[in-house]
């Protein structure tokens, strides 16, 4: 079962019940012009799904800020139809460059930005590590523990694997804080070349 739950890939988008905000700038895959409304497939964090906006300029590789809205069912656009769409009327168009800037977050005072310790990781082995991260997925109940992945936009891509007693949510920008492991390996190819053991976590 751990395995499954660490393996786990993209979800479906969140219910029409949950709170729909951005984790960070969702990056557009595939367009719909559709009348009045443009049809957008996003990625975001570990979500793959629809959404219908305001019909504006938008095109695969650039990204979306998204407000609030209601999941419709079997929303046909000419000889399309798409399960499930949320529909959203704020949109704000990003180019990769505002994407970035958007998504990056400062370290803590006295901490490094995530991208600094996986390239000093050799040197930090061993010792305590503090950074800030948003989270982009969490797995709970894992050997005994929560695991989450961080990322604070100071890498193009990859995140950090942070354990910890406590948890958070997706979107949550958290503080972990622990000794650095690096080169960890759990087998059928868990690997980790640097991860947050048993961390303390501070949900901001």
């Amino acid at each position: 079962m751990w395995l499954l739950l660490l393996a786990c890939g993209r979800s479906p988008a969140p219910s029409a019940q949950e709170t729909f905000a951005n984790v960070a700038p969702a990056e557009v895959t595939e367009v719909l012009p559709c009348g009045p409304r443009t049809l957008a497939r996003v990625t975001e964090a570990q979500w793959d799904f629809w959404v219908s906006i305001p019909a504006q300029e938008v095109a695969p590789g650039q990204f979306l800020l998204l407000g609030k809205g209601p999941l419709k069912e079997q929303v046909t656009c000419g000889a399309r139809t798409i399960a499930q769409v949320t529909e959203i009327e704020a949109a704000q168009v990003l180019d990769a460059e505002a994407a970035r800037r958007r998504g990056r977050l400062d370290p803590p005072p006295g901490g490094l930005s995530i991208a600094e310790v996986m390239s000093r990781r050799e040197a930090l082995s061993g010792q305590p590590v503090k950074v800030r991260g948003r989270v982009v997925k969490v797995n709970e109940g894992v050997f005994g523990r929560n695991w989450l992945h961080l990322v604070d936009g100071s890498m193009d891509e990859g995140d950090l694997t942070v354990t910890s007693e406590a948890t958070a949510k997706v979107g949550d920008v958290v503080v972990a804080s622990a000794p650095l492991t690096i080169n960890k390996d759990l087998g059928f190819g868990y690997f980790y070349e640097a991860i947050l053991e048993d961390a303390v976590l501070e949900v901001e």
